[in-house]
């Protein structure tokens, strides 16, 4: 996934997720996903319960396949901080 700040800059990171535990390194391999730091923290909070609700707040991804995979991550948990601001 690539992670847009708000100075325009970008990191790329690959997320694993194995045995239920997630991982995030840099890499520079191409992305699949591309989120602002916004997107990304309402991701991890389980915010987007499918991938047309990341797509409707401007998640960019590279195919459906792609976001499913990523929105499908978090979606078995339910948001508890975007609904609290």
């Amino acid at each position: 996934m690539k992670v847009e700040d708000d100075a325009g800059g970008s990191n790329r990171w690959m997320l694993t997720i194995k045995s239920g535990t997630a991982e995030c390194t840099p890499t520079r391999i191409t992305e699949q996903v591309t989120l602002t730091r916004r997107q990304l923290a309402v991701w991890y909070a389980g915010g987007y319960r499918s991938a047309t609700s990341a797509r409707m707040a401007g998640v960019h991804a590279t195919s459906e396949e792609a976001l499913t995979t990523l929105v499908h991550s978090t979606t078995r948990h339910e948001p508890w901080l975007p609904d609290h601001f």
